[in-house]
């Protein structure tokens, strides 16, 4: 039953996410509060799925936390750079790891 309503909450999070979000350019006054909270829901469920071990899902929301951080808008391309190149080189890593072979 966990596991259910664990898997439900991940399928309606990123939406709920992403049309929050589409929203928050129409409360300016509060643009900043909602991008904070938006980007706190994130980090939240990055941790979360991180502990699952569903990474898929967790580069998503780190996406979204850092697309919606209060970062300026250099630093974030930045970090988008940075993470995409980390990436890369751990599934680099990942698939030219040395295996042993098997003489019969």
């Amino acid at each position: 039953m966990l596991q259910k309503v664990s898997k439900i909450i991940k399928w309606v999070s990123l939406p709920a996410l992403l049309i929050v979000s589409m929203f928050s350019g129409f409360a300016a006054a509060y643009k900043l509060l909602l991008d904070m909270a938006i980007c706190l829901a994130a980090v939240v469920l990055v941790q979360r799925s991180v502990r699952m071990k569903e990474y898929f899902w967790a580069s998503g929301f780190v996406a979204i936390v850092v697309l919606f951080s209060p970062l300026l808008l250099t630093v974030k391309i930045f970090l988008f750079m940075a993470i995409t190149c980390t990436a890369t080189v751990l599934a680099l890593l990942a698939a030219f790891r040395t295996q042993p072979v098997h003489i019969r």
